[in-house]
């Protein structure tokens, strides 16, 4: 349940939005967006607190406000109404670029400078992206019509998937849907919440949310240029002027933080997000933060916010109470109530680039799903990982999430092999120190798992591949173990 200051922050958010939604037009009736001119505010009122750091180098208000007028006139000759494409590796300019871009009435597009140049020039080919700002901050004019991208008034960026399966995919992410999502996290977080740290990548939705976030609030946003659990560890401890910290990542990003002996007294809050925390993490992350309540959500780039579990409050195979601005349909559904999720809200992005008309307002989230009777939704995996074995729906998430309780394993994961009797079977990888017989993982799985269940076959693995938001590349290991690599 959400905590009781939910009823000042909801009315504190419901003024915002009545402002927000009476927007004050600018020259020739432009509209300005409410990230601006708060900053703008913010530049005034608290000149001197830091708005950005990431470790050597900050930013106060004021002095973001000062870079983004330098950018705004390097740029000056940048035609407005264009979208722009940042490929910098430097995260503070990165965001520097995007607010000044958004103040020019451009609007940015996120790259992630990880990709490679194929990549990269597949992306810009194929949505037309007639510019480009590279690190040596130089306009690089691509010479492409915008083919797919239109102009919207009110979208902040454009963002794109993870690309796990293929290329990225674009989307439009607009304000309006991502002060509501400010909203729902507010009413989740602690009172007094005055700085937020998200350590990942900003062309990861999760880390630029919090960072816009922060800025919108007049917080201070504490961000890495690469996830270092151990710079992260250090600083927290050294640095005794922070206080009432928000942390969120990813559950690869807390295991790799709890590694290290120190104990964490600034954080009060911790969102994570990707997958569900074993249980065994959770305990360590008890015991590293001490003063922090734990809030696992889930949700994708697209849809923003679906399901949160307070503080352990959710059934343990559940991802959490859906959202109170949620609604979901589950299509298809077969006798066990599983059907394929989706989702609409007040949070939700403004469509995909090559097929913005989202008419309906519904998002098809690609996973199989249940709900109960207390509005607790359940993941049973996602469609294309389905295993029919013996002609029985099997997912892979279902079986990974018992197994993370064995005691002997660190990471694990199922795929599925061809076989020519069933169809398919399961594989369970796994990383640890200790090397399981299969009969003993028979053993545990024979009472916690239907027979079909179970997998027919055990590998460890030296170590897990991942995808840049930091969850197990699922198909990258299956391809792995196709080839007999691992």
């Amino acid at each position: 349940m959400f905590p009781v200051t939910t009823r000042k922050v909801s009315c504190y958010f419901t003024n915002l939005m009545l402002t927000y939604l009476l927007y004050k037009l600018t020259n020739n009736g432009v509209m300005t967006m409410e990230l601006l001119k708060k900053l703008d505010y913010y530049a005034k009122k608290q000149p001197n607190q830091y708005a950005l750091d990431f470790g050597e180098e900050k930013r106060t208000y004021a002095q973001l406000k000062q870079h983004m007028n330098q950018h705004k006139q390097r740029f000056k000759h940048m035609p407005q109404y264009s979208y722009v494409g940042l490929l910098i590796e430097d995260p503070l300019i990165t965001i520097e670029l995007y607010l000044t871009m958004l103040d020019h009435h451009c609007i940015p597009c996120i790259l992630d400078y990880r990709w490679s140049e194929t990549q990269i020039n597949t992306l810009i080919n194929h949505d037309g992206i007639p510019f480009l700002i590279n690190n040596e901050l130089e306009v690089i004019d691509t010479h492409k019509k915008q083919k797919y991208l239109k102009w919207h008034e009110d979208v902040l960026h454009i963002g794109y998937t993870s690309g796990t399966t293929g290329l990225p995919k674009a989307y439009y992410r607009n304000e309006a849907s991502w002060i509501y999502s400010y909203e729902e996290t507010e009413k989740l977080m602690e009172m007094g919440i005055e700085t937020m740290i998200a350590p990942g990548p900003l062309s990861h939705s999760l880390s630029l949310f919090v960072c816009v976030f922060a800025l919108y609030t007049g917080r201070t946003f504490i961000g890495q240029q690469q996830f270092d659990a151990q710079a992260l560890a250090q600083m927290l401890h050294d640095d005794h002027k922070l206080n009432h910290c928000a942390l969120f990542v990813v559950p690869t990003m807390l295991d790799a933080y709890v590694a290290h002996s120190l104990k964490t007294q600034q954080i009060k809050c911790i969102f994570s997000t990707g997958d569900k925390l074993p249980y065994r993490l959770r305990e360590r992350v008890a015991m590293h933060f001490p003063n922090a309540t734990l809030i696992e959500f889930f949700g994708t780039s697209e849809a923003s916010f679906i399901s949160y579990n307070y503080n352990n409050e959710a059934p343990s195979h559940s991802v959490g109470k859906l959202f109170p601005n949620v609604t979901i349909d589950l299509e298809r559904t077969d006798d066990n109530g599983i059907g394929k999720l989706k989702v609409k809200s007040n949070m939700i992005f403004s469509g995909y680039v090559e097929d913005a008309n989202q008419s309906d307002g519904w998002i098809d989230i690609g996973d199989f799903a249940s709900i109960d009777a207390h509005n607790f939704l359940y993941l049973h995996g996602r469609e294309h990982d389905r295993m029919i074995i013996g002609g029985r729906n099997v997912y892979p998430i279902e079986i990974e999430r018992v197994v993370q309780n064995f005691e002997h394993f660190n990471e694990v994961l199922v795929i599925s092999e061809p076989h020519t009797k069933f169809g398919e079977i399961a594989v369970l990888l796994y990383t640890g120190t200790e090397t399981v017989t299969y009969s003993t993982l028979k053993s545990f799985l024979s009472k916690r798992l239907a027979r079909y269940q179970i997998p027919s076959k055990l590998l460890k693995v030296e170590k897990m591949e991942y995808t840049q938001s930091g969850k197990i590349a699922r198909e990258t290991m299956k391809q792995r173990y196709a080839k007999g690599v691992l």
